[in-house]
This record gives structure tokens, sequence and C-alpha cells, in this order.
């Protein structure tokens, strides 16, 4: 195995193709966003700490964003719409919205550096506050891939880390209202202390529901009538190892 990040081996030769692919993909995003302005952005939050301070690196974020988008087939697939749930700075967004596709984030409403860096890129976004057993905003429109990337809203290094009951709430919500028939939700939990990514009980409820398991990562798949295809079809075809 190899590439390293943050002492944890994350990807294996077989992944050598797709890192190729996002680092090539990443610079051309890269080249296409105001330089000036992303500097601008950069320059009037320079004094906010860490929590700001982790997305200057811009060169980083787009091409481990950019992994994620080839990963999910995103950049081979037709024109489709994404929601990324915990948007952040906006990156992973970016990456999809440069590559044609649709998109939306929601986020907490109140911090200006998520806002700066979503007008920077251009990109539609909700303020909200995710929290267990709440249904999301209407937004009006269904997605073809719904995503949640190092998930913090399910309590994570906290006393309060959902469990199955929480999970299934928010998973039925999301397929009834804001998924397309077919379409792919894609989570990428952040390591809890002790646990790993998630309680035995929570994989258990994850693979009850046919989901992919891998490297932290969970994808489920809604079904779809037979004539209606799918934008996502295929998406993570090749990347089932658990």
């Amino acid at each position: 195995m190899l590439f390293a990040n943050s002492g944890r081996l994350q990807y294996s030769i077989s992944d050598i193709p797709n890192f190729l692919r996002a680092r090539t993909l990443a610079a051309k995003a890269d080249a296409a966003l105001d330089q000036k302005k992303f500097q601008e952005v950069i320059a009037r939050h320079a004094r906010e700490g860490y929590d700001s301070f982790k997305y200057f690196d811009k060169q980083h974020w787009m091409r481990s964003k950019m992994m994620r988008v080839v990963e999910l087939g995103l950049d081979k697939s037709s024109q489709g719409s994404v929601l990324d749930l915990g948007c952040g700075a906006g990156y992973f967004l970016y990456c999809c919205k440069y590559l044609g596709h649709s998109v939306h984030g929601m986020d907490l409403p109140d911090y200006e550096f998520y806002r700066d860096m979503i007008a920077l890129f251009g990109i539609s976004r909700t303020g909200f506050r995710i929290e267990a057993n709440k249904n999301l905003p209407q937004l009006g429109k269904r997605f073809d891939v719904i995503t949640a990337h190092q998930i913090c809203f399910n309590g994570h290094k906290t006393d309060g880390l959902w469990g199955v009951d929480e999970w299934d709430f928010f998973l039925g919500d999301l397929m009834e209202n804001y998924l397309n028939p077919g379409g792919t939700i894609a989570l990428e939990f952040n390591e809890e202390p002790a646990i790993g990514f998630y309680t035995s009980d929570v994989r258990r409820y994850f693979e009850s529901r046919s989901a992919r398991i891998f490297r932290g990562r969970v994808i489920l798949s809604q079904s779809k009538p037979q004539s209606q295809p799918s934008r996502s079809e295929g998406l993570l075809a090749t990347s089932t190892a658990r």
C-alpha cells in the first residue's frame, strides 16, 4: 500500500490510475479558479485558526476531493445533480461543478469563511445544522448523488454518537425526499476514539441495506424502475473491497 495520510495508509496500488487522473483534473480545476479572489478570501480569514487555516492548502484539497469525484465516477458520468451535506469550504462541490454537474451544498449557517469560499466557487448553499431525528429543509429538487465527507454531524467525538435509529431516520429522509430513483448516497466517516469509524451495530445496519463498505466509507444505492436509467449507474462499480 502507499499514499500515507496522517499516519494511515489510504490507497493501494490499484488506486494509482484514479490518483493520477484526479491529480490531472484537480490541476485543471485549480487553473480555472480566480486565483486573486482566492488569495483575498485567505487574507480575510488568515487569523481565524485551524478551522479555516486547514483549507488554505488549495492544491491538497483540490486533489483529495477530486479523488472522491473520480472514485464516484462523476468524472465520466453524464451531467447530474450533486448534494453535499456538511460541504465545508466547498472543494468537493467545486470539483463536481468544474466537470459540469449541478451542485448544492448544506452546512452551518453562521461560518463566514465557508460562506466566502462557497461564494468564490459560485455554488448554491443552504445554511442548516444537521441534527439527529430532524428532517432536512426542503430544497425543491432531488439529486442523483448525495454525499457527506468526513462527517461530524453524527455526534463525532461526543457522547451523542448516532446509532442505528438516527441513521435509519436520516437515510429514510434522504431517500424519501432528496434522492432520485437509482441515485447514490456516499458517506465518509471520521474515526471515533476506541471504536473505529462506527459501532458494530451501525455497520450491521448498513450491511442490511446492501451498502458497500470500505475505508470508512459507506455507499448506498436506491433501487429504480427498470425502465428509468440512472445518471449515477455504475458508481464505484470497481471499488467494493471491504
